[in-house]
């Protein structure tokens, strides 16, 4: 009877040591970190199914193999017993790129007669989000800098571009001078171009945005590229029919493209094919996102996808950098991608790209889908001689060059000026010629009151004031919407004569 008695217990005693063993092998098989387990012989006695997987794109490993390294580390140097709570970091290049945590814990601490567990979990989507993050934080940074010095090289170019088109009028200019100011003229342009892309980039552009039917617009574009692109690469243009619609400025916009299209084809050196497609995506709270950072709602996607020869993984974190560029000296700026970022941004879109070298390179953007129909912004053709009617005009511009050749050239159009430094000054100037004035043309940034401060005191005073705003800075964007209502009007430095004449006698005889 004792003896039944204690088979009964062992039997039942075994019966719960198999009932918790399957319970921890339940376990190990569902967490979702890979667990092995090795003997004290560094042979695998355990893996559950993640470690599987994980092993066979980390070691090429097989339950039949001996485990000897993981990655580029040699097994050995991943199991040290003096550095404890270590995870290692392992990257596989692929395609696809992983990247892997390792840790290990020996399961005997006095001697080497025990094993060890080792840890695997993949990491890669919470590196991707990190590098994403920290670009997002550099590339403010940088666009705030960037802001600043677009905001003095702007009133820097104004002065020199509006002397240079009053030099242009003297009709004593010798033949010869003419051609030095043309020249002028032309470098100023291309100082302004690089101003705009670095504004582009740091997000402080001026849009002038309306609802846009982007199908149109983009078969507009192809119809371009492909005068624009050698015939050697072919441009594809796929959709599915419908409409789609954004809020967008379609000059920006346009520029996104083509700065897209020109990497592409430096990429296609021996040609290729450039592909635009167009769908529209709707996700909700809890669905997988089709990047990052796009939140839930309904957008329109545009896929540019080239042929090319490809951007190296530890480049293509950096391509959105400003005067990030691999192309030889003088052949780029570094600011095509940069710009193209900045626009997409204050779409309130996203944009993200995806290479793998040697097969092209694909850039998704989306746009925030639009429903109602504006009416679209027609910009007016200017005309440089418009002269003036004898207006009184308050000129508040603290920088002093700029401030006397709009003096000059605004007395030269047939206009009465006052000036004034600050918002302050022109306050007071104001309050005594206030009733005689017709325009107040204001810089928006200065010292003691800026020209938003200025426009809101006025209005207070004087419902009706009109106020022409002449920045060289970033608008930001509650200045913007403040600016898209009542009698304001603005314009961005620098800006030409003809540009300046008319928008000053439009907005005097609205």
């Amino acid at each position: 009877a004792r003896q039944l008695g204690g088979a009964v217990e062992r039997i039942a005693l075994l019966e719960r040591i198999q009932e918790n063993a399957q319970q921890v092998q339940h376990i190990i098989d569902t967490v979702p970190e890979g667990v092995i387990l090795l003997d004290e012989n560094r042979q695998v006695v355990l893996a559950n199914p993640v470690a599987q997987t994980y092993l066979i794109n980390l070691a090429q490993f097989t339950p039949e193999d001996s485990l000897s390294h993981m990655g580029h580390k040699p097994l050995k140097d991943l199991l040290k017993k003096e550095i404890q709570d270590l995870w290692y970091e392992l990257e596989v290049s692929g395609p696809p790129r992983q990247v892997f945590e390792v840790g290990a814990q020996p399961l005997e601490k006095d001697d080497d007669s025990g094993g060890w567990v080792v840890v695997i979990r993949e990491v890669t989507q919470e590196r991707e989000t990190q590098t994403r993050i920290q670009m997002q934080d550099r590339l403010a940074t940088v666009g705030q800098l960037a802001a600043g010095i677009a905001h003095d090289f702007n009133n820097i170019l104004a002065a020199i571009v509006v002397y240079a088109d009053l030099l242009r009028r003297d009709p004593n200019l010798m033949s010869g001078s003419q051609e030095r100011l043309n020249i002028i003229q032309q470098q100023v342009q291309r100082a302004a171009s690089l101003i705009r892309q670095i504004l582009d980039f740091s997000r402080r552009s001026v849009m002038e945005q309306s609802t846009l039917d982007l199908l149109p617009f983009v078969k507009e574009l192809d119809k371009l590229l492909r005068r624009v692109l050698p015939e050697t690469i072919h441009v594809e243009l796929n959709y599915e029919p419908g409409v789609y619609l954004v809020n967008a400025d379609p000059t920006r916009l346009q520029q996104v493209f083509m700065n897209l299209a020109v990497n592409a084809r430096d990429a296609s050196a021996n040609g290729g094919t450039l592909k635009f497609e167009l769908d529209q995506i709707n996700f909700e709270e809890g669905d997988v996102p089709p990047c990052p950072d796009v939140p839930p709602g309904s957008w329109n996607r545009i896929t540019v996808i080239d042929s090319g020869e490809g951007i190296p993984a530890d480049i293509l974190p950096h391509i959105f950098e400003p005067f990030y560029t691999t192309k030889p000296v003088g052949e780029g700026t570094g600011l095509g991608l940069a710009q193209a970022y900045g626009i997409v941004k204050q779409h309130d879109g996203h944009i993200d790209a995806h290479s793998v070298v040697g097969e092209g390179t694909t850039f998704h953007i989306y746009l925030p889908a639009q429903l109602p129909i504006t009416e679209a912004v027609n910009m007016p053709d200017f005309s440089p001689e418009i002269m003036g009617s004898g207006e009184k005009l308050l000129l508040v511009e603290d920088d002093y060059s700029t401030r006397a050749a709009m003096k000059t050239l605004l007395e030269d159009s047939n206009y009465r000026v006052l000036v004034a430094a600050n918002g302050q000054e022109a306050l007071s100037i104001y309050e005594q010629e206030g009733e005689t004035i017709a325009l107040v043309i204001s810089d928006m940034v200065m010292p003691e009151m800026g020209g938003v401060e200025l426009y809101q005191t006025l209005v207070g005073q004087r419902p009706e004031v009109k106020m022409l705003f002449i920045t060289g800075h970033p608008v930001i964007e509650d200045d913007q919407s403040m600016l898209e209502s009542g009698n304001v009007h603005w314009l961005q430095k620098p800006f030409s004569v003809g540009v300046f004449s008319e928008a000053v006698s439009s907005f005097l005889d609205e």
